[in-house]
């Protein structure tokens, strides 16, 4: 979503921008920009040519039908069957590239670019396809940057066997780009070290949101409203912000707060969240909360709208966490945790306050705090509105990027 409000502003701008869809079918909220696009490395061809050589050397109208969008899907919707040894095996194999058994879908991307033309510059949407960007510099001779996006949380989960590896196998691989663009100084910096290259190697660019449908509400809800939009998943601190809801609710000047729960969630997840349903249903909060997965942009919009306060207690450092700057457009202050990009995020917009996630019963304090002060709550979500709009709007971080474009950087290590 990310990827595709940026290139929509993109063009919007005169410039053309071609969206290539890679492992799985996009699942957006807007209409995709520059039209649908066949999509590469599709995640079943990727598993079968890494399990059997067969797989190899199939025609391509074979590959074509393991990489059409619903069969794509419905394995998106199995993600959880993929086991860790796979998932370490095949992170592998893509980023050996073509000096691996992918080297066929490496082969399909070069050569959809010579039939349909060479572009200015490429940008991976995730600095985990430099092997495959690597080969279109090389062959295209044209310039190749790749955005850091949290990919150190995915790298760090592999099991220790392939873990090391893949860390390895990426940081060879950058150093043959022509830059990083990171969305936040704080990961740019913790990804260079990781990388070993230099900072000033790091474009930072920050992730951006289009501010149309984001108006904040001028006054106060007359219900206090406690929200969350992120993954619906223990990652993401979803059950810390029950427990801390349940804790408020005991206060009698919170007596009528409710917590709205919206954000993606598959098959993996519904145990998770069908625990946190069960765990307000026995504290006697049945008619005080809503769950709402997977909902539209206009139903975001109207969510975020009506909250009083936002918070995602995620328990890994954020590399940057768009879902927040979606909340302050909508004028909605937020309760963070000191880690990762937040308080940076923050300190740019004085549109929320962090807690020490170190210490227990700092959540429930720090959101107690805001939502005591009706007036501090609204004028810090208004001024995280206009933040936003200064700091995080497309419309001018579109023209930012490709200013940076002109003057690219050559990787090199630290």
């Amino acid at each position: 979503m990310r990827d595709n409000s940026l290139a929509r502003q993109l063009i919007a701008n005169g410039h053309e921008v071609t969206i290539l869809p890679t492992y799985l079918p996009h699942f957006l909220d807007e209409e995709p920009a520059g039209g649908e696009q066949e999509i590469f490395f599709g995640g079943i061809n990727v598993y079968l040519q890494h399990k059997f050589s067969l797989f190899r050397k199939t025609p391509a109208w074979i590959d074509k039908a393991f990489d059409s969008k619903w069969l794509l899907k419905k394995a998106a919707a199995r993600s959880g069957m993929t086991s860790s040894k796979d998932l370490g095996e095949i992170t592998l194999s893509t980023f050996r590239g073509e000096d691996g058994p992918l080297l066929k879908e490496v082969n399909k991307v070069v050569q959809w670019f010579k039939e349909h033309g060479t572009p200015d510059v490429i940008l991976l949407s995730t600095i985990m396809l430099a092997a495959i960007g690597k080969v279109l510099k090389r062959e295209l001779k044209i310039p190749v940057l790749g955005f850091l996006q949290g990919e150190d949380a995915f790298l760090d989960s592999l099991l220790p066997q392939y873990r090391t590896e893949a860390w390895r196998l990426l940081s060879n691989d950058i150093v043959e780009l022509d830059g990083c663009i990171a969305p936040s100084k704080y990961f740019g910096n913790l990804m260079a070290d990781r990388l070993n290259i230099s900072q000033n190697d790091v474009l930072y660019h920050p992730n951006g949101i289009t501010l149309d449908g984001f108006e904040p509400l001028l006054e106060s809800q007359k219900t206090p409203a406690l929200g969350y939009l992120a993954r619906l998943c223990p990652l993401k601190g979803l059950d810390l912000l029950v427990d801390s809801f349940i804790e408020l609710k005991e206060l009698e000047n919170l007596s009528d707060l409710r917590l709205e729960i919206a954000g993606g969630m598959t098959a993996e997840d519904e145990p998770f969240v069908e625990e946190q349903r069960r765990k307000l249903i026995q504290a006697g909060l049945e008619d005080s909360f809503s769950i709402r997965p997977n909902i539209t942009r206009e139903q975001k919009l109207d969510f975020l709208r009506n909250l009083t306060i936002f918070s995602v207690p995620a328990r890994y450092p954020e590399a940057f966490g768009l879902y927040v700057v979606e909340a302050m457009a909508a004028g909605v202050p937020v309760v963070l945790p000191n880690a990762g990009s937040f308080p940076e995020l923050v300190n740019i917009t004085q549109g929320g306050c962090v807690y020490d996630s170190d210490k227990n019963g700092t959540l429930t304090d720090a959101l107690e705090d805001v939502l005591s002060d009706p007036m501090k709550a609204k004028k810090m979500g208004l001024q995280g509105h206009r933040a936003v709009s200064e700091n995080f709007a497309n419309e001018k971080l579109a023209v930012a990027l490709t200013d940076q474009l002109l003057f690219p950087l050559p990787v090199s290590k630290s």
